[in-house]
């Protein structure tokens, strides 16, 4: 962590892991995350953090929402990208891996 940098708490970061563990399992790229001759673990995380943002302060996401922070990464939506079963079966999952903290972002 560098200086400035805000300090996620734990619980926060488990969020953040556990909605990983769910993009990971998705892999839309074939990136293979954590793997050894895959990609970093944390490959997702950049698109991971948004979504927990909006778990916490929506209580859920929609298809809608993980398209609109997928579209600002890769310019593609993530629902396009993935079966259409796989991705309600994430979105499902995703929803699933609270209980999020209401009203903190």
């Amino acid at each position: 962590m560098t200086v400035g940098e805000p300090r996620r708490s734990q619980a926060r970061r488990d969020l953040v892991d556990r909605v990983l563990v769910e993009l990971n399992a998705l892999d839309p790229y074939g990136l293979e995350p954590g793997a050894e001759d895959g990609a970093p673990w944390d490959e997702y995380e950049l698109e991971a953090v948004p979504m927990v943002r909006e778990l916490i302060s929506a209580g859920g996401i929609t298809g809608d929402r993980v398209d609109a922070i997928w579209t600002a990464w890769f310019g593609e939506t993530l629902s396009g990208r993935t079966d259409p079963s796989r991705f309600e079966a994430f979105l499902a999952r995703l929803n699933a891996v609270g209980p999020w903290p209401q009203g903190r972002s």
